[in-house]
Order: structure tokens, then sequence, then C-alpha cells
């Protein structure tokens, strides 16, 4: 068998080429061939599985990486159905592989992708823009504040994990932007980012009247949101069950809608969403739906697996028929 083996150098903190140095004597003794690609700058993890999967023939992919490297990857997939994904999660959060019950052991993992085949099948999201602003720059985060008008447009990305706009987007564009971040990180302390950001977001955030309007026809409006999101998987946000229901395998997205609330009432109800039990109080809202519409009387941050390019005050959400076959 063979292996195209994708490596992001810059995933856990600047350590991805040590952690691929590691793997590596695995791939030589089982016997596989294998190539390997290094993501950089100018070479996107969505540009090299693009060039990697634009084929007919069956393609095993891995990707050595955390959760954002794998959202570039899944956006690089031509066609889910010929590939088999394997993956070994190296970033700070790994809320993909949390989700999806994996092995804390590396090792492990890579003897289920060294038996190169499908484990399970998995749904993928799709989230649709309909209008962009404040776009950020790649590698600032930051974005122009003079130059942030919005343009209309119809641009589709996937996710693995969940796609939302509001608080959440938020807390992870100001992460994304913060230079204490990666500092933090090599520190094995960078959670202390997000906790600081969402205390000021909780506090500052706009919360914005919404519109949400589902595959059925129902039209849920919100005059106050915080946040809303639809999940894949249970957990984002590094260990965060927002959808503490959610299944990868049944064609649905699990929503959490935290709306018409106090401010100052987010600040205990926020720690249960590490639990999973913020659905007991007044103000947050789940649902479930294979589709769905948001609509936003102002522009919102919006992430598709915690990365943010842009605030929008229209998006659609959606899985898609194919489904990606995990080697995991």
């Amino acid at each position: 068998m063979h292996y195209h083996i994708v490596v992001n150098p810059a995933s856990s903190s600047g350590q991805g080429l040590e952690n691929w140095k590691n793997i590596e004597p695995c791939f030589k003794e089982s016997g596989h061939t294998w190539k390997v690609y290094y993501s950089s700058p100018d070479r996107s993890i969505r540009d090299i599985v693009s060039d990697i999967t634009k084929t007919d023939k069956k393609v095993r992919l891995v990707v050595i990486g955390g959760d954002g490297s794998l959202n570039e990857a899944v956006n690089g997939i031509h066609d889910p159905e010929k590939v088999l994904f394997g993956f070994i999660p190296v970033g700070s959060g790994n809320d993909l592989a949390l989700s999806l019950g994996l092995p804390r052991d590396r090792k492990k993992i890579l003897s289920r992708i060294l038996k190169g085949r499908t484990r399970r099948l998995m749904d993928v999201g799709e989230l649709t823009y309909y209008n962009k602003s404040h776009i950020l720059d790649p590698v600032t985060h930051l974005y122009d504040e003079e130059a942030w008008d919005q343009t209309e447009c119809e641009d589709h990305v996937r996710f693995n994990i969940s796609a939302g706009l509001g608080f959440d987007a938020s807390c992870c564009q100001g992460a994304n932007a913060s230079s204490l971040k990666r500092i933090l990180n090599v520190l094995g302390l960078g959670k202390l980012v997000y906790l600081g950001i969402a205390i000021r977001e909780i506090l500052t955030a706009p919360m914005e009247k919404v519109t949400l309007t589902l595959e059925d026809g129902q039209v849920i409006e919100k005059r106050r949101c915080l946040l809303a999101v639809a999940m894949n998987q249970p957990y984002q946000g590094g260990g965060f069950r927002f959808c503490p229901d959610a299944d990868d395998r049944d064609g649905k997205l699990d929503l959490c809608l935290a709306a018409d609330l106090n401010r100052l009432s987010f600040f205990y109800i926020f720690p249960t969403v590490y639990t999973g039990r913020h659905f007991a109080f007044k103000g947050i809202e789940g649902g479930r739906c294979s589709s769905l519409t948001i609509e936003s009387a102002h522009p919102m941050w919006v992430h598709t697996d915690g990365e943010v390019i842009c605030k929008s005050s229209k998006v659609s959400m959606r899985i898609l028929d194919k489904k990606l076959r995990l080697m995991v």
C-alpha cells in the first residue's frame, strides 16, 4: 500500500516536523511505501491535498497536524469517496480526535492507519457565505478597520467539527490574533489565552438579532443572540461539549443557541459547557437538522472548525451527501 503523508511543520507550536520524525520509523517498519509533503506559507495543506486527490485512483492520505490542518485537508479533497483519510492529532485542542474517541497513544492510531482500510464513514459539513466583511489577514489575523465593506458572494467551506457565528468565533479570532498564543502553547498553557478572551467576549461581544431558517421551513427568531453553532461532533474549542449528543454518522447537525439571556448569567453557564449540562439553563436552546440558514442584523464573526476568515450577516450550513472514509 502507498500513503501520501502531509505534515504541518508549524503544528504543535512548531514541533510538527519533530512529531513526524518520531512517527517515520513506524512507516519504515511497516513495509509500505509513502511520500511526504510539507506545508508552507507558499503552499498550504489545502493546495497539497488538492494536488494529491486530483485523480481517479484510490488515495490513502494521512495528515499530521491539529484541527486547523484537518480543516484545510478536508477542503482540499476533490472526491471524499476516493480517499481513505487518516490523521495523527498533534494540535493544541485535537477536538476531532476527542470526539472520535481516538486513543491518546499516537502509535495506536498509526497502527489503525497502517491497516489501510475504512473504519468509519464520517459526515462532512459545509458552510456557505453569502456575504463577507472584516476579511482577516491570513498571517496576522487582523483586518483593515478602514476597509471592511460588506461584499456579496457565495463561497463554500467544508468543516469536520462545527461551524458557528458569534461568541465562539469571536474567541477564535481573538486567540489567533493574540501574540501570547504561541508563547503559551509552547509552555502548554495555550488555553489561558482562550479563557482570557472568553471572559472579554462575554462582556463585550455584540448580541445581534438573528433569524434561523431550518430545512423544513421552521423559522426561529432571537432578538439578542450571543452565539449560534452547528455541530457535527460533540466537542469544539479544546474540549467544550456545545452539543454533547452530536453524531457524525446521522446526517444531521446539532444546534446550540445562546440568546435572549442576561450577559452576566453566561459567566456561570459557560463552565457547564465543558460537561454538556448548559442546556438546563434558560437562554440556551438546542435542535437538530440537516441544513439551516442564519441571518443576523449586523455582520458577526464566523468560524469553521475554529478557523476564522471574516464576518458575515448571512450563512448557511448543511451536511454533504458524500461521507469521509476514515482509517482511524
